[in-house]
């Protein structure tokens, strides 16, 4: 007979599922083994509570479908950046960027790359492993200050995470929150113009003073040099981008269609121009880009869809402890007792943002940080009056932007691996990474009154 589950055992299923996160991040093991541990946990809760296998299962495979459109995109996100590496459109989009780099500001330049990067990539850490790297290779050889770089770098690449339409993150807060992804996009234009052109501002002033002569920039004729010798660097490899861009944008096509549009543009050039073989295109496309050539594995190298298999396993697995925990409908008491003294808009945004830092801090997961506020605060922003593209935006915001700031974070730690700078010392320069968190607790203080929703 199934019974109400006592909030104590929700409890207990977090306070398990925080401690296998941890564990595996403190033993360097996949994420996805805590979370799994977490799933085991609330399956065997429910079971005891009277719920049969055949109905968890079904909480379970309701959860995962909640981010179907995810983890397809993930999978798209996956093949697209391994062709692209192999047919040139990655190198010729940093083969140009480069090209107007002599005699300019290194840290705004890197900001700026990194952003238009990230977000056509759609993921922060693609971003820092190719355009990030390339700047590195950069300062290394101009003898510049490395965390102002990695700063500006981190700044521009986690823009994408949480603004691009190809970001697995931002597709999942709309999935999550029910939204459409370019409504939410156009929705953070109140907080991201602000914060990006303060942001543009600080790296001007700061990138002035290591602003070298044209002489100086050997280091980038040298990876031009690089690029151009092993590439075909042309306008016809920025087409499949493009096309994304205007398909999800101009046309509003949905993002899973743009981004099949994309790889399919992306494969017949790789197919037809550069006479790659079929089965060149199918392993590049789901075991990754592997150059032989050394100087051009360390620029770029890897995607493909195995590389999405960790992030795949944490969106599921995740996804599927979420349904569980609201199909025996657990987690009710806490958000009840998280929203029942919200007293007003402001009240709201700010507890929002609150729980999204704080579960960021707790679980370094962008997926969880995303599902649980989205999840369960989307009828509290309802009964405001609130729109959900606001829920979206502060989760985006407050959540999925901070992630590299955090020491413990697996982003902080893979981007301190790529950058060889710890995050204790870029974060002072990941300048928009917590000016979005900070205009995200002001700006609702001025735009909303009391009681009164959007």
């Amino acid at each position: 007979m199934k019974k109400q589950i006592e909030v104590g055992y929700t409890y207990s299923i977090i306070i398990v599922t925080i401690i296998s996160i941890i564990i595996t991040l403190i033993l360097n093991i996949p994420l996805y083994f805590g979370l799994l541990i977490g799933l085991m946990t609330a399956y065997g809760v429910s079971f005891k509570k009277g719920y049969s296998q055949r109905e968890i299962l079904k909480m379970i495979i309701t959860g995962i479908r909640s981010a179907l459109i995810v983890i397809i995109m993930m999978s798209l996100i996956g093949m697209l950046i391994s062709i692209w590496m192999a047919s040139g459109t990655l190198p010729t989009m940093i083969f140009y960027g480069f090209k107007y780099l002599s005699n300019t500001n290194i840290l705004l330049a890197a900001f700026i790359t990194s952003s238009v990067v990230s977000m056509v990539l759609g993921t922060a850490l693609g971003a820092v492993s190719t355009i990030g790297t390339l700047f590195l290779s950069l300062a290394m050889g101009l003898n510049l200050p490395m965390a102002p770089l990695v700063g500006a770098v981190v700044s521009g690449s986690y823009l994408g995470d949480r603004t691009s339409p190809m970001s697995s993150s931002a597709n999942l807060a709309a999935a999550i929150t029910e939204t459409n992804i370019i409504d939410n996009i156009k929705h953070m234009m109140i907080t991201t113009l602000p914060s990006y052109s303060l942001t543009m501002l600080l790296y001007w002033i700061i990138g002035n003073n290591f602003i070298n002569n044209v002489s100086s920039f050997t280091e980038i004729e040298y990876l031009k040099e690089i690029l151009a010798s092993n590439f075909k660097i042309s306008f016809i490899s920025l087409i499949p981008p493009l096309l994304i861009l205007i398909s999800s944008v101009v046309f509003r096509t949905s993002i899973v269609k743009s981004l099949a549009l994309g790889l399919i543009a992306s494969i017949s050039i790789f197919l037809l121009r550069d006479g790659a073989s079929i089965g060149n295109i199918v392993g590049t496309a789901f075991l990754g880009y592997y150059p032989k050539h050394s100087e051009i594995a360390e620029i770029m190298s890897g995607g493909g869809f195995i590389s999405m298999k960790n992030v795949l396993l944490v969106v599921s697995i995740s996804t599927g402890l979420n349904g569980i925990l609201e199909g025996t409908r657990m987690i009710s008491p806490l958000i009840d007792r998280f929203s029942s003294n919200i007293k007003n808009v402001t009240n709201l945004i700010h507890k929002t943002a609150f729980l999204c830092i704080i579960v960021c801090a707790i679980t370094c997961s962008q997926a969880i940080t995303t599902i649980i506020p989205g999840q369960y605060l989307k009828k509290v922003y309802d009964r405001f009056s609130v729109s959900r593209n606001t829920l979206a935006r502060t989760i985006s915001d407050s959540g999925i932007i901070i992630v590299p700031l955090i020491p413990w974070n697996i982003n902080a730690i893979l981007v301190s691996s790529i950058m060889k700078v710890p995050a204790s010392q870029y974060f002072p320069y990941a300048f928009l990474c917590y000016i979005l968190p900070i205009l995200t607790f002001i700006y609702p203080i001025f735009k909303y009154q009391k009681n009164k929703g959007i």
